[in-house]
């Protein structure tokens, strides 16, 4: 969703100078029913970026990022397994 940014490293905390993707087209074309976002820092970048145009809610996932240490594989799966109902 993020076309480009100032990032340092892999530091979602450092992202700034946001530019967001333009999702019109796909959103306009296809047959989306749920936004999911990998992570808090992508539902938090949505919110203040697409939603205000695409007036979509998101439903934020847990990062799949191996510095979500929170999260084990068997939880992660377990979260995720909420899209095979749009599926």
């Amino acid at each position: 969703m993020v076309k480009s940014c100032d990032i340092s490293g892999s530091s979602d905390s450092s992202i700034k100078n946001v530019t967001p993707n333009d999702l019109s087209e796909i959103l306009s074309e296809s047959r989306v029913r749920k936004i999911f976002t990998n992570g808090q820092t992508a539902y938090k970048l949505y919110n203040k970026y697409i939603f205000p145009i695409t007036s979509i809610k998101a439903h934020p996932l847990p990062s799949t990022s191996p510095a979500n240490a929170v999260y084990n594989m068997e939880r992660l799966i377990d979260e995720w397994k909420i899209i095979l109902a749009y599926l």
